[in-house]
């Protein structure tokens, strides 16, 4: 919900009149109109060196709860994007204290909670949320975002000046002049650390918040973290009792999801994800009502054929669940064709299609008159979805499963199947551009208990130096992606996967988490393209409160172990615990369906004999990156994107999970800079911006 922007004029610099930076706000809330485009409202401090500015998604009390907000002694203002969950209880508390509210809000309650308990008030806060606050009397400006990373927040120092926004884009109104972060951008950081890709433009990341002076005092501090059981602890629950207490957060968590002054739907994949929110969210909805339904809405690729469509599976969960289905059927050319706003609107390069094909359900949802739906993102990262946590868990025993009588493999054989994986790396499902490997960046490996995790997937972006300009290269040396990562990792962190307290897998899940989730998964498939055309989504498995209970849990009841005929013995079922605690909500299809990954297929239209070479992404790529675009942005080596181009150009592939070709993915990281540059007016880096 909603888009922020905000400006401080530390006491070194002049503020410009209070008319001037009205002006400038509304100019900057008018870059991200879309977020917002039901209300919009500034506030200006006495001293003219404050401002805020919002433009509201109108989604609870619809009539009175524009913004920025205020207390009743006009003291504390307030910018929230987001929703605060389980307000009205939080609210009902305050007034019992004395709080005396001006609006309905949820967002409210955020001001009252601050003046009752300080820079404390975070630990009340659920839900997904971002925010900034000036305390008047205090002269501070603070601001956070909430535990996950769901709702953005972006902030600079530029001329004594602090700008915060939920866009970057909202930036350039307020005087500020983009620049490349060369090493950044070699080494990932957009993707791994709190980096963008712009010189000084810095993520607040999930879980933290910041507070401003007025002498330009800027200190940033975590207010939560993702924690892990011991693995040595002793477990006092059975595992029935986890399933059922798994299943009465997560009704809990998709309860307090369907609060809203709007129709909600639901955006169903044929993962069991968004099933399970799905058929949990129609279960709750006919308490009240027995006639209730859902609508859901379901990214189709009929042309691609069964193996890469999950559209009538979708099909089928919808009408088990008695919901009104909307299936958005795509093909290549409006996938292509909608690459250059997605990156517009992700600020970061993509090198998928999955971006491009939310963006344009999101616009169908928006079409059918929706402002929030309800979404299965954030079930992978801590239930063991993902195939690299899978090579994780076979790192380490589990004293804790071995505990529960769970029959888990020997030593001996979780060596013999980890060493199959790693002899045939080929096999293993990839998100990313380069080879995969078992043997490099050990010591970015050793830091992190010698998980691999963070080898896997932060070849998302150019991990590797041939790529890259020489004299960019001259300044950052080559890139180091892995140890990058392995290096932002909080010590404490480190410290727990070094010494053996955390499993090998909760620490892959924990640096997924942190890294994955937050950078491509919420921001670039997720918040982003759905603000794009003014629609919320609303994550349930999301919810602090499910996801500590779920960390508590041995790792293998979420990557769970059965003898059978795969390497070694054994096979592994992803997201085992979660599948028992939704069984009565999904089809037993569902229920049996193993993880497959999102992947806008770009295989060629089964009916279509005409060359390969003229499709969609071919053909776009070829027109958009040319020497003088990829020179101007100083970044990249032309001779070697050049020959990469004409070897795609001549023999497209299409890979057989229905990604993008390698070299595809690597000209498209290159075309999003070419996108950016075009669209934030960037000079070409020529040894600055370091």
């Amino acid at each position: 919900m909603c888009g922020l922007t905000a400006v401080y004029y530390a006491d070194s610099c002049s503020p410009p009149s209070k008319d001037g930076l009205v002006d400038m706000l509304n100019a900057s809330l008018g870059s991200i109109y879309y977020r917002g485009p039901d209300a919009q409202g500034t506030y200006v401090s006495a001293d003219g060196r404050v401002g805020l500015g919002h433009c509201r998604l109108s989604i609870i009390d619809l009539e009175t709860g524009d913004q920025p907000l205020s207390d009743e002694e006009n003291l504390i203002h307030c910018v929230v994007t987001g929703e605060i969950y389980d307000y009205e209880r939080i609210r009902a508390h305050l007034e019992s204290k004395g709080s005396v509210f001006k609006t309905k809000s949820d967002s409210e309650v955020v001001i009252h909670l601050y003046k009752h308990n300080g820079l404390n008030l975070l630990s009340s806060l659920r839900g997904e949320f971002a925010f900034v606050l000036y305390d008047a009397k205090k002269r501070i400006v603070m601001a956070a975002r909430d535990r996950f990373g769901v709702k953005p927040l972006s902030y600079t120092i530029s001329d004594g000046r602090l700008l915060l926004a939920s866009e970057i884009k909202a930036f350039p109104a307020l005087g500020w002049k983009p620049e490349w972060d060369a090493a950044s951008i070699v080494n990932n950081g957009y993707f791994t650390d709190d980096r963008t890709v712009f010189k000084g433009v810095r993520k607040l990341m999930p879980g933290t918040y910041l507070v401003f002076h007025l002498d330009g005092y800027l200190k940033v501090q975590p207010y939560w973290d993702l924690e892990y059981a011991d693995q040595n602890t002793t477990i006092t629950e059975t595992v029935d009792d986890m399933i059922v207490n798994l299943r009465t957060r997560l009704q809990e968590a998709v309860r307090l999801r369907l609060r809203a002054d709007v129709p909600v739907g639901l955006y169903l994949s044929g993962g069991i994800d968004s099933a399970a929110v799905g058929g949990i969210a129609t279960e709750l909805l006919r308490e009240k009502n027995p006639a209730a339904k859902l609508t859901t809405f379901t990214l189709s690729f009929p042309y691609a054929g069964p193996k890469f469509d999950e559209g009538p599976i979708a099909a089928r969960t919808a009408a088990f669940i008695g919901a009104e289905s909307h299936m958005v059927s795509l093909t290549v050319s409006q996938l292509v064709d909608a690459l250059d706003e997605t990156v517009w609107h992700c600020e970061s390069p993509l090198v998928s299609l999955h971006a491009p094909g939310k963006f344009l359900l999101s616009k169908f949802a928006r079409e059918k008159g929706y402002k929030v739906v309800l979404t299965g993102e954030g079930s992978d990262e801590f239930f063991g979805g993902y195939a690299w946590l899978t090579v994780d868990y076979l790192r380490a025993a589990d004293p804790a499963g071995r505990a529960l009588k769970l029959d888990l493999p020997s030593e001996a054989e979780r060596a013999g199947i980890l060493k199959h994986i790693q002899t045939h790396l080929s096999s293993v499902p990839t998100l990313w551009m380069s080879p995969n490997s078992s043997t490099d960046a050990q010591l970015a490996r050793n830091m992190l208990g010698g998980i691999s995790t963070h080898r896997a997937f932060v070849a998302a972006g150019m991990p590797t130096a041939e790529p890259y300009s020489t004299a960019l290269r001259s300044v950052t040396g080559d890139p180091d992606c892995t140890g990058v990562l392995a290096e932002g990792v909080d010590p404490r962190v480190r410290e727990k996967a070094v010494s053996g307290q955390w499993h090998p897998f909760h620490v892959a899940s924990y640096v997924t988490g942190k890294t994955f989730l937050p950078a491509a998964i919420l921001l670039q498939i997720g918040e982003r393209t759905e603000m794009a055309h003014s629609i919320e989504s609303r994550p349930a498995f999301l919810d602090h409160n499910l996801v500590e209970y779920v960390n508590s849990l041995p790792p293998s009841v979420k990557v769970h172990p059965n003898k059978g005929q795969g390497p070694g013995g054994w096979t592994f079922t992803d997201k085992w615990i979660l599948r028992q605690a939704v069984k009565p909500f999904v089809t037993e299809e569902v229920f049996e369906r193993r993880k497959v990954p999102y992947n806008p297929p770009v295989v060629p239209n089964q009916d279509d004999q005409s060359d390969a070479r003229q499709s969609p992404l071919p053909m776009m790529l070829k027109a958009r990156i040319t020497e003088a675009n990829v020179n101007k942005l100083g970044l990249f080596d032309w001779n070697f994107v050049s020959g990469v181009l004409e070897q795609y150009l001549t023999a497209p592939e299409f890979p057989p999970d229905g990604g993008v070709d390698g070299r595809a993915q690597l000209l498209m990281y290159v075309l999003s800079f070419i996108i950016l540059q075009e669209r934030f007016d960037v000079p070409t880096w020529v040894g600055g911006g370091f």
